[in-house]
This record gives structure tokens, C-alpha cells and sequence, in this order.
């Protein structure tokens, strides 16, 4: 399906890529927010205000894939979900050819698996995740909407990770451990114990940060 990439960032460009070249999906256009709008193109590909999109790419026949990254915990990404549907469209999903999935694994709406994801039976995801390549969910792994879950990540069998949380590279989340909503978990920490709600986690093993995600940078991955 023609689909529209909301975003101007490294992963809508990474998205464009892998849209054009693993999937059913042709990328036809980018857009954004008007005050973020700088261009009419990037990479020969027409850039749009999100505000009036559907006057050119009506949504009967267009969808939409917003690949934000952790940006607000999480909430960019949502509330972009939120005004897409609004406006009528339909999101798109992605899952990489050579990620490892079971047969019957199943995703919603915006949600992206990359490149050498492992996924083993019995893993539930949530709409609107991302999980980069390389990281690896263990079987009956929930892992809630809006998350994000960075290269090489590992999360244990039947942990539990809430939504609108951020797992960093190379972390590692025990098996059976619950990671409460809204959690940030650093890069290579090794979480032992179930978190807070808001909390930031670092270290092995992780200890809760007194920063909370508030007080995060809002770009980035």
C-alpha cells in the first residue's frame, strides 16, 4: 500500500528504506507538523504539513507509519497515532523479513520489529512499539503499547514490560520481571527486581535514578 512516513528524523528516513525494500509498502511522501517543515523534499521524496495532508494523500487510498523514536516517553509517537486516526488513516505495520517471529505472532497498528529481532511463542505486543535490531523478547514476553525497545536489548521470559517505557541498548530485563508504565531503563542495565511507575534505571543491578524522565532529552532514539 502507498503509505506517508510522519517524521524528518533518522528512523522515518531508516523506515523509508526498508518500506521501499522489504514490504508490500511504497513510501510516497513525508510529513510533519508545519513549524518543523524546513524543505518541499528530503531524499527526492515530497515533504507535507501534517496539518492538510489528506488534501493531496487522501486516506481512502494513502496510509501512514510514524516511526518516532522515545521522544516524551513514548508520547509523540501516541499522540500522532491519535491525529492520523482522526484525520481517517490507516497505520501500517513492519515487520523485517529477517526478524525472527513465530508463525502466529501478531502486531498492531505503527509498530516496527527490525532487522534480527528475535521474538520467541507466546509474545504479546502492544500498537505502537518499536523494537530495533537484534533485541531479544523471550517466550510469553507482554510488552506494552507505545514502548521502545533499543538494539540488542533482552528481555526474559514472561517479564512484563508496561507502556510508554524505553529499554536501552544492551540492557537486559530478568525473566518474570515486571517494568512498571513509563519506566527508562538505561543502556546496559540489568533489571533484578520489578521497577516504580516513572522511573529511571541504571546500572548493574539497575537501581532507580532520583532524574526523573521529565527531565530527559525529548529527541532522540
Amino acid at each position: 500500500m502507498e503509505t506517508i512516513i510522519f517524521g524528518l528524523g533518522h528512523l522515518s528516513k531508516l523506515a523509508a528504506y526498508v518500506l521501499a525494500r522489504d514490504s508490500a509498502h511504497r513510501p510516497v511522501a513525508f510529513t510533519v507538523h508545519d513549524r518543523y517543515v524546513e524543505a518541499v523534499e528530503m531524499d527526492g521524496v515530497p515533504v507535507l504539513r501534517f496539518e492538510d495532508v489528506e488534501r493531496a494523500y487522501p486516506p481512502g487510498r494513502f496510509a501512514l507509519l510514524a516511526p518516532l523514536g522515545w521522544s516524551r516517553m513514548g508520547d509523540l509517537r501516541a499522540g500522532v497515532l491519535q491525529e492520523g486516526r482522526a484525520k481517517g488513516y490507516r497505520f501500517i505495520h513492519y515487520v523485517s523479513s529477517r526478524a525472527i517471529t513465530p508463525r502466529e505472532f501478531s502486531v498492531g497498528d505503527n509498530c516496527m520489529i527490525f532487522d534480527g529481532a528475535i521474538v520467541e511463542a507466546g509474545v504479546r505486543l502492544g500498537e505502537n512499539t518499536i523494537v530495533r535490531s537484534g533485541a531479544f523478547l523471550g517466550h510469553e514476553v507482554q510488552i506494552g503499547s507505545h514502548a521502545f525497545v533499543a538494539p540488542r536489548a533482552v528481555v526474559g521470559t514472561r517479564a512484563t514490560v508496561g507502556e510508554n517505557c524505553f529499554l536501552g541498548l544492551n540492557c537486559v530485563v530478568q525473566n518474570g520481571i515486571r517494568i512498571a508504565p513509563r519506566c527508562f531503563i538505561t543502556a546496559g542495565a540489568v533489571v533484578t527486581s520489578d521497577t516504580e511507575p516513572g522511573g529511571i534505571y541504571r546500572g548493574s543491578p539497575a537501581r532507580r535514578s532520583p532524574v526523573p524522565p521529565s527531565r530527559l532529552k525529548t529527541v532522540g532514539e
